[in-house]
């Protein structure tokens, strides 16, 4: 397929020969949704999940659905996604309508739009919707020199087939490693332990580096979210942060949220590595001690501070052995199984779709 592209006659359209634009008819200021959950997706200018904000219900009456099958823009934000449903909006979400459209031409056209939005910034050519629809962009050709929709369906439906056929083969043979993995016990029948986390972890902080600071990289910057793995931005900095196959713990920002990072990564000072004092971490280890830190978020929500001293003292509960200490066997067993369980669901998922 790769050839065919090269080989195929391109031609420049405007984005108004190409989609009916207009601006989302159902915007609805977030201080005025009703706030039950539904299933109905509420679309705002964010970059993450598709730009899904949530989930409602059925709002006022007076508050319609946009259509399905279209593109969503927010311009100032430069985002641009794929809606196959009925969806609500926050505000400045442009419309992109074709009828032509599916998910794998829309897919094929994103990066296409994305790339002419890069051109848009905040000072003298600032995004607009007459900017956009002045914007052209590069398409594939039929023999009559329109737009090759059929072309960027197929081609888009051949990378998904090949995209999907590497990860069951990856998931085959992830599935095959883990199926030893057995475990005889469930959490509740074992028998578990308080322990203080200076006590099982090395706690390492992380360093500052500001934004003016940053040099563009490709190295992860484990900064205090609670989103993307941790990772705020890569950049090519080094500093004596720099670690790999640790658990990142924030104790400002997102507080007690926390992430394993198997990767070289540089680490914020809001930021605190932990490695495991008695033996070698692993992601199945990892993974379960996260979740027995995130239980005690509640505990610091309202003003009382997860600073180094506390988190150091913070008490978490764990599985133990017979000598009374973290049963780290267990814990990595148990996670595997859960893993093993999770892929084999994804598996049948893909077989039978």
């Amino acid at each position: 397929m790769e050839a065919s592209l090269k080989n195929k006659d391109w031609k420049e359209f405007f984005f108004t020969e190409i989609f009916k634009i207009y601006s989302s008819s159902s915007g609805i200021d977030k201080n005025k949704l009703i706030l039950k959950s539904g299933e109905i997706p509420y679309i705002t200018r964010s970059e993450k999940n598709n730009g899904i904000d949530l989930f409602l219900c059925k709002q006022n009456d007076k508050y319609n659905t946009d259509s399905s099958n279209v593109i969503t823009v927010g311009l100032d934000t430069q985002t641009v996604f794929y809606q196959s449903n009925k969806f609500y909006t926050g505000q400045n979400i442009q419309v992109l309508e074709n009828n032509k459209l599916n998910k794998f031409v829309a897919s094929f056209l994103i990066p296409l739009i994305a790339r002419q939005m890069e051109k848009f910034n905040w000072g003298g050519n600032g995004a607009t919707l007459t900017r956009l629809k002045r914007s052209k962009i590069l398409l594939p050709t039929t023999s009559e020199r329109e737009p090759d929709y059929a072309f960027m369906g197929t081609y888009m439906q051949e990378k998904e087939k090949i995209k999907v056929r590497s990860y069951k083969n990856y998931i085959s043979k992830r599935i095959i490693e883990l199926e030893n993995s057995v475990i005889t016990v469930l959490p509740v029948d074992k028998e578990w332990g308080e322990f203080e986390i200076n006590k099982i972890f090395n706690v390492k902080s992380g360093k500052r580096l500001t934004k003016a600071d940053m040099k563009m990289g490709k190295i992860p910057f484990i900064g205090s979210t609670d989103s993307n793995n941790g990772i705020t931005e890569y950049v090519s900095n080094t500093n004596n942060s720099e670690d790999f196959n640790v658990l990142g713990v924030n104790y400002n920002g997102s507080v007690v949220e926390n992430f394993y990072h198997p990767y070289n990564a540089l680490f914020s000072d809001d930021v605190k590595r932990l490695t495991f004092k008695e033996i070698e971490g692993n992601k199945h280890l990892y993974l379960f001690v996260k979740s027995s830190i995130l239980k005690q978020k509640v505990k610091y929500q309202y003003g009382y501070k997860f600073n180094g001293t506390r988190m150091n003292r913070q008490k978490i509960m764990l599985p133990i052995n017979r000598d009374k200490q973290p049963d780290y066997i267990f814990m990595e067993n148990y996670m595997k199984r859960l893993e093993l369980n999770k892929l084999k669901k994804y598996l049948d998922y893909k077989e039978t779709n």
